[in-house]
C-alpha cells in the first residue's frame, strides 16, 4: 500500500529497512517499509488497511456485516489451519459468487489467542449470507461456529484490522493476511503538507540529489550530507 502512506511517523523511527525519500523543502523523511514482520512498522499497516476498510464501508448504501468465520476444532496445530485455509476460503468465495454475482468484501486473518493461534477469518461483507452463516461456512470447509454481526459503525474497520498487527512473522511466506474483493474501492491519493521526492527506478543516487536540489533550493553537496546523517530524518 505504498500509494496510502499515512502521517503515522512514530513506529517507523526505528524501522531497520525503512524507506528514505526527501521532500520537496530538501528534508529526509522515513516512510515505512510495508513489511508485516517489522515490529515497527506493521501497525502503520494494519491502520492503513482499516483506514481503507472505512472508506469503503462509508461509500456503501446496502448491507454492511461483520463475519468471523473459524476452523474446525479438530484443526490443532497452525500447519494443518494454513494448509487448508485458502481452500476453505476460496470454497467461500465462489459461493458467494454463485449465490449473488459480484460480491465485495474486505478479509482480514487472525491467529486466535485461545486457540493454540489456530487461525481465523474476520470477514467484512457487504452482502448477506445466502443462508444462514453457520450452514454457509461449513459447507466452505469452515468450522461450524460461525458469527454474523451488522456493521452500524466504522470501529469493524479497526476490529478486522488490528489484530492484523500482531501476527508477525508467524504466518507462512507470501500468505495472503489480507484479501479485498476487486471493487473495494482504493482510497484517494495521499496529500502531504510538503509533497515527496521518490526515487524513480534505477535512479542513481547522484542524479536523485540533483533533482532534489533542484527542486529545494539547495546544493546537491547539501542534499548529500542530509542523506548521510539518518538520524536527522523527519
Amino acid at each position: 500500500m505504498k500509494d496510502n502512506e499515512t502521517e503515522t511517523t512514530e513506529p517507523m523511527a526505528n524501522c531497520p529497512s525503512g524507506i528514505r525519500w526527501f521532500n520537496s523543502n530538501g528534508d529526509v523523511v522515513r516512510l515505512a517499509c510495508d513489511r508485516w514482520n517489522c515490529d515497527h512498522c506493521r501497525t502503520v499497516l494494519s491502520y492503513r488497511w482499516g483506514t481503507r476498510v472505512r472508506y469503503g464501508l462509508a461509500l456503501w448504501n446496502g448491507p454492511k456485516r461483520l463475519w468471523t468465520l473459524t476452523l474446525d476444532g479438530r484443526i490443532k496445530t497452525t500447519d494443518v489451519a494454513f494448509g487448508i485455509l485458502g481452500e476453505c476460503w476460496d470454497n467461500l468465495r465462489k459461493t458467494m459468487q454463485r449465490a449473488i454475482g459480484r460480491w465485495n468484501y474486505a478479509a482480514f486473518v487472525e491467529l486466535h489467542p485461545s486457540r493454540a493461534g489456530i487461525a481465523h477469518f474476520h470477514i467484512v461483507s457487504l452482502a448477506e449470507s445466502p443462508g444462514r452463516l453457520k450452514d454457509v461456512a461449513h459447507h466452505a470447509g469452515f468450522g461450524y461456529q460461525a458469527k454474523d454481526d451488522p456493521i452500524d459503525g466504522p470501529k469493524a474497520a479497526y476490529y478486522v484490522a488490528k489484530y492484523t498487527s500482531k501476527q508477525g512473522s508467524v504466518m507462512p511466506r507470501n500468505f495472503r493476511r489480507v484479501r479485498l474483493s476487486r471493487g473495494w474501492p482504493a482510497l484517494p491519493d495521499p496529500v502531504y503538507d510538503v509533497p515527496i521526492l521518490p526515487i524513480r527506478k534505477h535512479e542513481a543516487l547522484a542524479d536523485y540529489f540533483i533533482r532534489v536540489a533542484t527542486v529545494a533550493g539547495i546544493t546537491p553537496a547539501d542534499a548529500a550530507l542530509r542523506w548521510e546523517h539518518p538520524e536527522a530524518d523527519l
